[in-house]
Order: structure tokens, then C-alpha cells, then sequence
């Protein structure tokens, strides 16, 4: 049994899979925010999901900042956790391989080798979520770099402390700044202001890293039919040098991070 532990700044879902090419069954609940707490739940909850099923592996996806090499989530910006040691407690509790990466890393793989981007060699993926994070895929895996790319933490404005992509327009951001969650959202007016503001972080990323695909996942991507259109319009505006790259809405704009831990699971039981 394969167990996929996605991690977000809201909620944290846990899922399954009996033979590894794809999710079974899964629960949700709402993420701890003392992490005191966090790696006893997440072992009741795999308990409640699975029963007495054996655990082979577990994947963990997470926000960043992490540190895969201690395996530990450090400071998270939609969680009050600090330096979370999660992948040895697992590892003792379920005698079994963990691996833990990062949500849009995760997300990026999965998109990559099973979803909207399967057909792409360099492939953007963009998590609008919580907050925003950003991976860059190259046939089918991450660059082998030290720590994950964070596009969310980019600045777009005047002020470093404030005017991060993230922070000005995650789905926090969109709910604080409009008092309602994307999916209450239908104002097409609204949508405009939403997509002008996606545009600037998104135009940036594409412009240093030229992919061949942007991906855009995440919860606020469900919503990709109602700012699309005005997206790039306005990505168009601000004068690309070269051709926009496709953007496609993510085969599995919840789901991904899940199934890109899941795929890293197996490789450790080969």
C-alpha cells in the first residue's frame, strides 16, 4: 500500500493506492496548526484510512520551505510551524520508506508525466492555492537543485515585505481582499482584477525560464474557464518577447500533489 500525504495550508489530504498508477481513496481534514499535534494525526488518519493494510512507502508533499535532506517542513507561510521533524517519526512509526517534497515540485511531476503536460519536455507548473508556489519539470523530474523554485515568493512591487506574488494574490489573498472564496466569485469584473494580478508573477516566470507549458493547478485553478481569457490578454500586454507557451489548466488540479508523491514513493521501493 502506497500512502500519498499532501500537506496544504488549509487542509491536508491523505490517499492511497493499492498498486501505484493511481489513487484509490482518500480523506481530508483540516490541517493542525499546533504542530505538536501534526505527525499523531497523520498516523491516525492513515490508521482510519487504510485499517490493517501494510504501508510499503509514504510520500509527503508540503509547502515550502522544506529541507529534504533532514526531511523536516521549516516555515511554511500559511502555517505557524517551525522546523516540523515529519519524515523519521513516519518512517520509525510505519517501518516503511518516507520521501518528502515539495507541493508544486509534487504537483509539476505528476502534471508532467500523467496529466496536461505529458506531452511537454520543459514544463512551468504554478500552484494557485493557499499561496502560490512553482516548480520547473524537465522530462518528467525537477531540477536537481538544492532547494525548490518558489515563484509565490517573487516580488512584484515597491515593497519586499508586502508586495510578494503570494501574498498579493494566493487564495488567502483573493479571500481577504474580496470577501469571498474563489469559488463564490462570478463577478466577471472581479475575475479581470484577479487575472491582471496573476499575470505580472506568471509573465516573469515564463520570460526567465521559457517553458514549454505552463501548468496552473491548485484549488483557485478549478476556476481556470473564468480568468483565462482575460490572463492572457493581459500577459500579451505586457509584451513578450517570444510566443506565449500553452497554458493549460492541471489534468489534476487537486489531486496533483498526491499523485507526484505517490510516483516518488514507488521509485524508493525499486
Amino acid at each position: 500500500m502506497i500512502i500519498a500525504v499532501d500537506i496544504g495550508g488549509t487542509k491536508t489530504r491523505i490517499s492511497y493506492s493499492r498498486i501505484g498508477n493511481n489513487l484509490d481513496d482518500s480523506l481530508e481534514f483540516i490541517t493542525p496548526k499546533n504542530q505538536r499535534v501534526v505527525i499523531k494525526t497523520i498516523q491516525e488518519k492513515i490508521k482510519l484510512l487504510i485499517g490493517t493494510s501494510e504501508v510499503d512507502a509514504i510520500g509527503i508533499s508540503s509547502p515550502g520551505p522544506i529541507d529534504k535532506k533532514r526531511g523536516m517542513i521549516l516555515s511554511p507561510r500559511n502555517l505557524s510551524w517551525n522546523n516540523l521533524k515529519i519524515v523519521k517519526p513516519l518512517k520509525d512509526h510505519f517501518d516503511c520508506p518516507v520521501i518528502l517534497e515539495h507541493d508544486a515540485t509534487a504537483g509539476g511531476i505528476a502534471e508532467a508525466r500523467a496529466g496536461s503536460a505529458k506531452k511537454y519536455r520543459v514544463v512551468l507548473y504554478i500552484s494557485l492555492s493557499t499561496g502560490i508556489g512553482s516548480s520547473i519539470i524537465f522530462d518528467g523530474s525537477p531540477l536537481p537543485t538544492a532547494y525548490n523554485q518558489e515563484g509565490g515568493r517573487q516580488i512584484i512591487g515597491s515593497d519586499p515585505a508586502l508586495d510578494r506574488f503570494g501574498l498579493a494574490i494566493g487564495g488567502k489573498a483573493i479571500q481577504q481582499r474580496f470577501g469571498k472564496i474563489a469559488q463564490d466569485i462570478h463577478d466577471p469584473d472581479i475575475w479581470q482584477i484577479i487575472a491582471q494580478e496573476f499575470a505580472l508573477g506568471i509573465f516573469n516566470m515564463i520570460t526567465i525560464i521559457n517553458p514549454d507549458c505552463v501548468v496552473l493547478g491548485g484549488g483557485v485553478s478549478v476556476h481556470y474557464r473564468r480568468f483565462i481569457r482575460p490572463l492572457k490578454k493581459q500577459l500579451l500586454s505586457l509584451g513578450p518577447i517570444y510566443p506565449l507557451p500553452d497554458i493549460v489548466k492541471a489534468r489534476y488540479a487537486k489531486t496533483a500533489p498526491s499523485l507526484g508523491v505517490m510516483f516518488l514513493a514507488i521509485e524508493e521501493l525499486k
